[in-house]
């Protein structure tokens, strides 16, 4: 029987040193647990901007087939102009709150007061139709707009209109974002949309650069056909329908 080689205490860790040295059986996982937090961040981020990207292009085209169809709205009639009523106004919300259920148009969401720290139930979106219209008499030199009348739908009660409502002073720069204001022609109107939408982040709020915010999304569209933009006396322009509650914004 051959007679195994003796080693001292220092001879077998400088052995078992080398041999530590030369495995490297577990160096994928080491380098796997080194870039798991990397690949993680770039996981939930990715996915964040695409859900960011997703809701951002769903609400833009809400707003342009809100703008749409109320630009096509009204009773029309073969001995008068085309009407405008309450209920054609609550159908135009309908279809736009009906469309907006893959977001939660009509949701609504946690809220933390930052200063109070109150806890509130706030709603997830305001949809604001406008009548934008010429002010009567027109004077090319110094046109004058104005919003006619003013309807809302939605639960988030805290939003309100970037552009003013039925009680502001015409303007002669028109309606809308800056550089892209809307002027309406003298003998037509201009559907003005404004779409205000709370977003709140899918996984970990914070966790990646994307944290609660408010999406704003704005379209107009021009009334196609001939409106009765008087309405009846003492009015703002909408006729009434029985037994149909205006959507007002107050």
């Amino acid at each position: 029987m051959m007679n195994m080689p003796k080693y001292s205490k220092t001879q077998k860790m400088i052995r078992f040193a080398r041999a530590l040295r030369d495995d490297n059986s577990g160096l994928a996982l080491v380098e796997f647990a080194v870039s798991l937090p990397f690949f993680m961040g770039l996981t939930v981020g990715g996915v964040e901007l695409a859900n960011f990207a997703s809701v951002t292009m769903q609400l833009n085209q809400i707003a342009i087939h809100t703008a749409d169809n109320g630009a096509r709205m009204g009773q029309a009639s073969a001995l008068s102009a085309r009407r405008i009523s309450e209920l054609n106004i609550n159908d135009v919300f309908e279809g736009t709150l009906r469309e907006g259920d893959r977001v939660a148009l009509s949701g609504e969401h946690g809220y933390i007061d930052p200063i109070t720290g109150q806890k509130s139930i706030r709603g997830n979106a305001r949809i604001i139709l406008s009548s934008i219209e010429t002010v009567v008499p027109f004077s090319a030199a110094n046109p004058r707009y104005r919003i006619r009348w003013q309807r809302c739908a939605g639960t988030a009660t805290q939003y309100t209109s970037s552009y003013g409502d039925v009680s502001t002073t015409p303007t002669s720069d028109g309606f809308g974002p800056v550089g892209k204001k809307v002027k309406p022609l003298t003998t037509s109107a201009i559907m003005l949309v404004e779409l205000q939408y709370y977003y709140q982040p899918k996984i970990v709020n914070g966790f990646s650069k994307l944290t609660d915010r408010t999406i704003s999304q704005t379209s107009s569209m021009i009334v196609r056909e001939q409106r009765d933009y008087l309405g009846p006396p003492g009015g703002d322009g909408v006729f009434p329908a029985p037994g149909v509650v205006a959507s007002t914004c107050s």
